[in-house]
């Protein structure tokens, strides 16, 4: 795919998320690959690291949930606790409050998000644990790898903010297994693959990754 195509294809998915915001523009709230990028194009020392996504996931309320079932045809995938919903060609994965498997409750997620204009994003804090969940469910794959870089974007992320990453809302989440995984992720190949092979910088990667890592570590 061209550059030009891609930067057309993601245009187009962000005008999608920004007409689904709008609808509900408290009640929804972006995770996933979408977030991640958010917060990664709007951070000066992540930027270059900001990656085009197809991921659109959002978490919606109960009750904004069953006004979205009145407007717009939803797919349901009962397996994966989900719905589907088809936005100007892209597909969005729907997790809603209380029903869906998400380890972060929504309201959790709900109260400490972030907005970029008019979409709303799950906190670094929640959207790092959201996404260590999922590498433990497939880090042996290839979205496990990119599940991977995007736990080091938000890593990076974090360490060069204002804001201090808060370890109090993502450590109660978060089990023996993740730990484990964590440290697999900080000793792992996708430092060197984001610093595209230049040694040093992936070596200041770790070390910015593992100011997160080492509190949520902590005993």
């Amino acid at each position: 795919m061209s550059s030009a195509m891609a930067d057309s294809d993601f245009s187009e998915l962000l005008l999608a998320c920004q007409e689904i915001s709008a609808m509900f523009p408290e009640g929804i709230i972006y995770i996933d690959g979408i977030a991640v990028y958010l917060h990664t194009i709007n951070n000066d020392k992540a930027k270059p690291l900001a990656e085009f996504t197809h991921d659109a996931d959002f978490y919606i309320s109960i009750t904004d949930m069953s006004d979205l079932r009145d407007i717009e045809d939803l797919t349901p995938n009962r397996r994966l606790s989900k719905h589907q919903l088809i936005k100007r060609g892209f597909e969005f994965d729907i997790y809603t409050e209380r029903h869906s498997s998400l380890i972060v409750p929504y309201d959790q997620v709900s109260a400490y998000a972030d907005r970029y204009d008019s979409i709303k994003v799950a906190s670094l804090e929640h959207l790092f644990v959201l996404k260590l969940e999922a590498y433990r469910d497939r880090h042996s794959s290839a979205k496990g790898q990119k599940d991977a870089k995007d736990l080091i974007r938000i890593g990076i992320v974090s360490q060069n903010q204002r804001k201090k990453f808060r370890r109090e809302l993502a450590e109660g989440f978060l089990g023996e297994e993740h730990l484990r995984l964590l440290e697999q992720v900080q000793r792992g190949p996708e430092m060197l693959a984001l610093a595209k092979g230049n040694a040093k910088l992936a070596k200041d990667y770790r070390a910015e990754f593992s100011e997160i890592s080492s509190q949520l570590l902590k005993k």
